[in-house]
């Protein structure tokens, strides 16, 4: 499972990408401390909604609450936009980018060489994709002047618009073409990341009701829309659409931890287990999956099974990290101190010199310190 085209870090035990504030390797489950940056990555793609010291334990016993923050809830940041600041970066055109399976649901009727307008779209289109926003906007506008009932003219010029900064303006033209087209997936699915981008939600909402209604088995508005869902704690409807995405590409690893990630905030646990043991069913050596399903045994009354969980991974993967830290928790909530001490001093030894690795020996110190005192 290697998570590409975001931002953040290199493992420096597989190599594996992984996201800026991640503690932990999403394959190997090293310590990303000191681990070096990655470099090219897209700024854009990288997005998460993720809890700064999620994985701190908490109290004694190593409360994991948080945790799936810090491990970066990934489903709702499945389509993320740049902050657009007149000066400032260029604008992301990730909300442009048509869906592989939309494709075949043409948006609008390409105008012909005869129509009212043209001459000036053809011109601006070719600027708006040679990447010339503004000099595509006077073009563009000029075709919306003289045919303003075309959806495809309306759309091509909101898209130039949201390029060149003019968000407001951009977002009524793009509304203008979903709804003189409004049998167009592609239309209300581009207004929704634009209105999300914006933070109107509910007017994203709409859109992408829109568009999944419009075209119900469309695996990218599906994330979209139960991204949106999840980010608006809709649970129970967030929960039916992420479950039917995770079904879509069952194979997918990466996608089920996703998923399961964005499941386990919805509180549909249950759910959120089956996806983990998907995961580590096709990757064994997935020591987040296998860290997060354990948890969730444990929240469900299944410590022993939780347990189980925990040793077969090391079993695959002894060197991970942690999985160790992970074991220890999960021994010390069920009553097995001693054990736990060891689990913990084995992540401290994989751990290296690292806050975290600090806090963990003192706990296990703490740990053996009620241990003798009992004795």
């Amino acid at each position: 499972m290697q998570v590409v085209g975001v931002e953040g870090r290199l493992c420096p035990g597989c190599g594996t990408r992984a996201k800026a504030k991640w503690e932990f390797c999403p394959r190997c489950g090293e310590s990303l401390a000191n681990a070096a940056e990655a470099p090219g990555a897209d700024a854009a793609a990288a997005a998460v909604e993720d809890a700064t010291d999620a994985q701190r334990y908490e109290s004694a016993g190593g409360s994991w609450k948080g945790f799936a923050g810090a491990v970066a809830l990934l489903a709702v940041s499945i389509v993320a936009f740049v902050t657009l600041r007149n000066p400032g970066p260029q604008p992301a055109s990730t909300i442009f980018e048509v869906p592989d399976d939309t494709r075949a649901v043409p948006p609008a009727t390409a105008p012909t060489p005869t129509r009212k307008g043209a001459d000036a779209f053809e011109k601006g289109r070719i600027r708006l994709t040679e990447g010339d926003a503004q000099g595509a906007i006077p073009l563009l506008a000029e075709a919306v002047a003289q045919d303003s009932e075309n959806a495809l003219y309306r759309h091509t010029y909101g898209r130039a618009l949201w390029l060149g900064n003019a968000k407001e303006a951009a977002l009524a033209e793009l509304a203008a073409a979903a709804n003189l087209s409004p049998g167009s997936p592609v239309y209300w699915t581009e207004l929704g990341r634009a209105q999300k981008d914006v933070g109107r939600n509910a007017d994203a909402l709409r859109s992408f009701e829109q568009a999944t209604n419009l075209f119900p088995e469309s695996f990218e508005i599906l994330k979209d829309y139960g991204a949106l869902l999840a980010r608006l704690d809709d649970r129970q409807r967030a929960a039916t659409v992420l479950k039917r995405v995770a079904d879509k590409r069952p194979g997918d690893a990466l996608l089920q931890q996703e998923m399961a990630h964005a499941l386990e905030s919805t509180g549909d646990l249950g759910s959120a287990a089956e996806l983990y043991r998907r995961v580590v069913e096709t990757v064994p050596d997935a020591p987040i999956a296998r860290s997060r399903l354990a948890e969730l045994m444990i929240q469900q009354n299944n410590p022993a099974e939780a347990v189980a969980v925990l040793r077969e991974g090391l079993e695959k993967t002894p060197g991970s990290s942690l999985l160790y830290r992970s074991l220890g928790s999960a021994l010390e909530r069920t009553g097995s101190v001693a054990e736990a001490v060891a689990a913990y001093r084995q992540y401290v030894a994989r751990a290296g010199d690292t806050s975290d690795a600090r806090e963990i020996e003192q706990r296990a110190a703490a740990l053996e310190r009620q241990l003798a005192a009992r004795s």
